[in-house]
């Protein structure tokens, strides 16, 4: 049984706990983290979702993602879902790059520098089923041909301008 700490509507731990997949009431909240890996080229490492995941299987979607488990940071977890989905050791050490809040929770999205061959990659056999690097333009056309998950344009424009302009100073 997973566990994840209950936070509130702004984010302030509550000192409860929750089981993943239970249901819990509007005013809990969960912290989820998504990781984006992206290579010297500025392509983004992308997932294949395994055509058994309940919610998009087979759609493509960022380098890695899930839930914060109870105790947890949300650096420690976003390290822990790309070795446990690619087999990859990386060091997140920069904050957040951005934050959304949701319906239920806050979701952090860390950008990495990352420059991996893909036979180097082990996919977790239940979570991914194919791995690759991709173009901004590239990952465009899948989420207009509905294979990537439902992220809106300008926030996957986002990212990659937010990695392209990262360390930057004005």
């Amino acid at each position: 049984m997973e566990l994840w700490d209950v936070y509130d509507a702004d984010r302030r731990p509550t000192g409860r706990t929750a089981e993943r997949g239970a249901a819990h009431s509007s005013a809990e909240c969960q912290l989820v983290v998504h990781v984006c890996l992206f290579n010297p080229r500025g392509e983004l490492l992308i997932q294949q979702r395994h055509r058994a995941k309940r919610a998009y299987p087979e759609y493509w979607d960022v380098s890695a993602a899930g839930g914060v488990i109870s105790g947890e940071t949300p650096r420690e977890a976003a390290a822990r879902e790309v070795r446990e989905e690619l087999g990859l050791t990386v060091e997140i050490t920069p904050p957040a790059a951005v934050t959304l809040a949701f319906a239920g929770g806050f979701d952090d999205y860390f950008l990495v520098d990352c420059d991996v061959p893909l036979d180097a990659l082990t996919l977790q056999p239940d979570e991914v089923q194919d791995a690759r690097w991709a173009t901004q333009a590239e990952i465009r056309a899948l989420l207009e041909a509905d294979r990537f998950a439902p992220y809106w344009p300008s926030f996957l424009d986002l990212l990659f301008d937010l990695h392209r302009h990262m360390g930057l100073r004005e």
